[in-house]
């Protein structure tokens, strides 16, 4: 300070001369920029010539340019001397003890003993700029502007920080080269406001200071409540350092490193968001509070579907604001805002819309106005991730309940655990609309407890336990009597040993069951049970394993026929098999659906006795026992019956030699009641068979013939038949054609062996004869018989036809046909013979094929015969008559 005081003096009284009379020039003013100076005078005063610049106290710059004041400009009474120098202003620099030179107006001689400390009036630091403010930690700094070391240094620079130690100016001003304008000063380290004179005499003061506080991070540390502050500009005095949150100073907090960091303690803050951060160092604040979100803290981010959005619950720490109620997040999820709904300071909650797209792994964002949060690795939003809170079975049904629990085509849901081989996958279950919710049809399985795994789109939900209670199924139906009930048993405790108690109760009657075994067969364990004696179904039962008792059902097994028995003289029919009962109030017997119940004659459990009815017919037999019905109906061939031998009179024959029978049941595969037709104890050939007729050839031509019946080694009706003789009964016109002569003749029972000659005028002619009868394998040949059905038909009356032939021609138009039938005599008759002709056409005898020989000896009156005959083979015989009377003569 007295160093300033001294300075001041000089300045005002200090101005001398040594031995020159020009008294002291007054500066009225000064003008100046940053390429020339102006400074103003009295024109009638003394004014300045030129500058001597000293290096220092005592040395003036010899490198100096030469310089002066051009003075000539006079305005009023103002004289303007203007500086002029050979060299730029950037070189333009002194100490205090340089000096100028001055005149009186009334000379021309110079006084250059007059300091410049002097001046009162003199350019100062002109567009002075600093190319930053200096750290606390001290930095050069470089300082632009002109006239900057006019009255000072040049290399030190005065300033109220330390007067003692002046700041450095780096630099050699010596150096032609050296920009003064353009000067690098070092700051040491310190704090807040000063002022630097850039004179020497520090008369005008420029007012500087170091850098404001600057912070360029801030770490958040929960568990240690601590706040480190990292940035520049702090210093090192914790004194002159103010630290405040959101207006509050705070008191706890060091300097940890000099100038760059400063750590707060007792940091407690369990609310989100930004908290305003203020540093005042010395006086100098930090230019703009620094922001710190306290960020929400996000541990785990639930699901929602994405068909039906919801809400999503996202819990952690700092997600609601206890001092602020107002104050609210915003939350994205992926590209999706989800809007906010409540939250407190460990769970939000906010209701996200359906996305038709999904997405899986994205990231959650909540801000507290500015604030944002987002969520760490391995913590992300997945939609439609399942959840399982719990589960129950009943009834078949088992239930879950939980979240997001997909469709039918997007689950899976497999079962697994103690007792299953392999995963089974549940293909079909109902999931409510909200899809909280599913319900599916457990299968049997062997234990109790076993696993749920339900997976959505590949995403899988947390296992679920469930628990089933004990269930059976009867796999067989036990016997009436000393029956055994196989249980199998499903969700039982597979923790089977030998001391396990298992019993089953069925008509009160209580009594024990084996030990459960796991049968390979089916998977699961079964156990066997005596049961009572019973019939029916659905009968119930209790079944108890241990402590657990469950409900079942069973029933008895059904009836059932194995074979059937008949009485001598099949008069009573015996039924054997089992599951009869023993009680005929609860049984029925159908016989082709007609009860035949009554007539039961004994019952026990497996057979009963009926009496046969003659009404019986063939036929299935169904059996009911108690309601309970046979599963496979048994089918009754009753034996054969034979009503009797039923030829024309029961005794005659024809010339086949056919046998009919009446009966019924005559189609019999049965060995033991097998139809059998014996003639004269021979066997004779079926011909015609059918239910109710038996038409056999016998293969002897004796006669009579003695005919018995038998079914199986039973005799049946006896008969004795005779062969029926021959009559001739008509002879129709002999045929001339291209292959001979050919004679019809019709008669009854005509024998095979019958001789023809054929005499004409001129010669006899032998012809061959071949016997044709005319019934047909489906007619009978019986007569009126009151058994008969209406389509058989009775042929009874029917005549044999003989075709005679001979390669001869005859040309003649009547002869004689002398017949002979066996061993009788021959017998002759008149007949008519065709005309030969060369060629036939279809009517060339029409008119004669009806036309018949009067038979000799008498012939038979009312018959009508057509025998029609192809050329070169008998086509057929077809005979239209009917019996009247016989012809007198028959053979012998």
């Amino acid at each position: 300070m007295e160093k300033k005081i001294l300075l001041l003096i000089l300045i005002l009284f200090s101005i001398y001369k040594s031995g020159y009379s020009i008294s002291n020039p007054l500066p009225l003013g000064i003008f100046y920029d940053d390429k020339s100076f102006t400074i103003i005078f009295n024109k009638d005063f003394p004014y300045f010539t030129r500058l001597i610049l000293y290096k220092d106290k005592t040395t003036p710059r010899d490198e100096m340019a030469p310089n002066y004041f051009n003075c000539s400009l006079i305005i009023g009474d103002k004289r303007h001397c203007v500086f002029h120098s050979d060299e730029p202003f950037s070189r333009l620099w002194g100490s205090i003890y340089s000096k100028i030179c001055a005149r009186d107006v009334s000379s021309s001689e110079e006084d250059c003993s007059y300091r410049v400390s002097g001046l009162i009036k003199y350019p100062l630091p002109y567009n002075l700029k600093y190319s930053k403010k200096p750290r606390t930690s001290g930095e050069d700094i470089i300082v632009t502007g002109t006239y900057l070391r006019f009255m000072g240094g040049p290399n030190l620079l005065l300033s109220n920080f330390n007067t003692l130690k002046p700041f450095v100016v780096k630099g050699n001003f010596s150096d032609p080269s050296f920009d003064c304008n353009n000067i690098t000063v070092t700051f040491p380290p310190g704090s807040g406001n000063f002022k630097i004179y850039y004179d020497d005499i520090a008369l005008n003061p420029f007012l500087f200071s170091f850098e404001s506080p600057k912070i360029s991070s801030t770490v958040s540390d929960s568990l240690k409540q601590l706040l480190t502050i990292n940035g520049d500009n702090f210093f090192m005095n914790k004194t002159l350092v103010t630290v405040s949150f959101d207006g509050i100073n705070q008191t706890n907090y060091i300097i940890s490193v000099n100038h760059t960091q400063i750590q707060v303690n007792d940091i407690n803050r369990v609310d989100p968001g930004p908290m305003s951060i203020n540093i005042i160092v010395n006086g100098i604040s930090i230019e703009e509070n620094y922001i710190h979100c306290f960020p929400a803290v996000i541990t785990s981010i639930s699901s929602v579907s994405n068909h039906l959005g919801g809400i999503v619950t996202i819990k952690g720490e700092k997600l609601s604001s206890t001092l602020n109620s107002s104050l609210t997040p915003s939350i994205t999820i992926g590209d999706k805002q989800c809007t906010f709904i409540k939250s407190t300071t460990t769970e939000l909650e906010c209701q996200l819309d359906p996305n038709e797209y999904g997405g899986k792994n994205l990231s959650v964002d909540v801000n507290f106005s500015g604030c944002n949060s987002t969520s760490p690795d391995g913590v992300s939003f997945t939609y439609n991730i399942p959840t399982l809170s719990s589960g129950s079975y009943s009834n078949g049904l088992v239930t879950l309940i939980g979240t997001n629990l997909g469709t039918t085509e997007e689950s899976l849901i497999q079962l697994y655990g103690n007792g299953i081989n392999d995963n089974i996958n549940i293909d079909q279950f109902n999931v409510s609309s909200d899809e909280k919710s599913l319900t599916f049809k457990l299968p049997l399985l062997r234990c109790k407890s076993f696993n749920i795994n339900l997976t959505r789109s590949n995403i899988a939900a947390n296992t679920l336990s469930i628990s089933a209670s004990l269930s059976i199924n009867a796999i067989n139906r036990p016997m009436v009597s000393n029956g055994t009930l196989n249980i199998e048993i499903y969700y039982m405790d597979c923790s089977v040993s030998s001391s396990s108690a298992q019993s089953i109760t069925v008509y009160n009657s209580t009594s024990q069951c084996s030990i459960p075994s796991l049968q390979s067969s089916s998977g699961y364990y079964e156990t066997t049970c005596p049961t009572a004696y019973g019939t029916g179904i659905n009968k119930q039962f209790t079944f108890k394993l241990n402590s657990e008792t469950v409900n079942g059902e069973f029933s008895y097994a059904p009836p059932k026929v194995d074979n059937r028995a008949f009485s001598e003289g099949h008069i009573n029919i015996t039924f054997h098999g089992n599951n009869f009962g023993n009680s005929t109030s609860l049984i029925q017997v159908y016989l082709n659906g007609s009860d035949i119940s009554s007539e039961i004659m004994g019952l026990d459990d497996h057979q009963f006795t009926i009496k046969r009815l003659n009404s019986y017919e063939n036929g299935p037999i169904n059996i009911t026992v108690d309601g309970n019905n046979m599963e496979s109906l048994f089918y009754l061939k009753l034996p054969p019956v034979i009503y009797g031998i039923i030829n024309k009179d029961n005794k005659t024959l024809d010339c086949r030699g056919l046998i009919t029978v009446s009966g019924k049941n005559l189609l019999t595969n049965d060995k033991e009641f097998k139809v059998k037709v014996l003639a004269n104890n021979k066997n004779t050939t079926v011909f015609v068979q059918d239910e109710k007729i038996l038409i056999v050839r016998a293969e002897s031509n004796e006669s009579p013939l003695l005919v018995s019946t038998f079914i199986g080694d039973d005799l049946g009706s006896i008969a004795i038949l005779t062969y029926l003789e021959p009559i001739i009964t008509v002879i129709t016109t002999i045929k001339n054609k291209k292959d001979g002569i050919y004679a019809s003749v019709g008669g009854i029972s005509l024998p095979g062996n019958i001789n023809a000659i054929l005499a004409v005028k001129s010669e006899n002619i032998y012809l061959s004869c071949n016997l044709q009868c005319s019934s047909s394998p489906n007619e009978t040949l019986y007569d009126s018989n009151p058994k008969l059905s209406s389509n058989e038909t009775d042929i009874t009356n029917s005549t044999d036809c003989l075709l005679c032939h001979s390669n001869s021609f005859v040309d003649e138009t009547s002869g004689v046909l002398y017949l002979q039938i066996g061993s009788t005599s021959f017998h002759h008759y008149d007949v008519i013979i065709e005309k030969i002709e060369l060629s036939s056409s279809p009517s060339a005898s029409n008119g004669d094929e009806r036309k018949s020989s009067k038979l000799s000896g008498g012939a038979i009156a009312g018959i009508t015969i057509g025998c029609v005959a192809a050329v070169g083979a008998l086509v057929g015989c077809v005979v239209y008559f009917k019996l009247i009377t016989r012809a007198k003569n028959s053979f012998k």
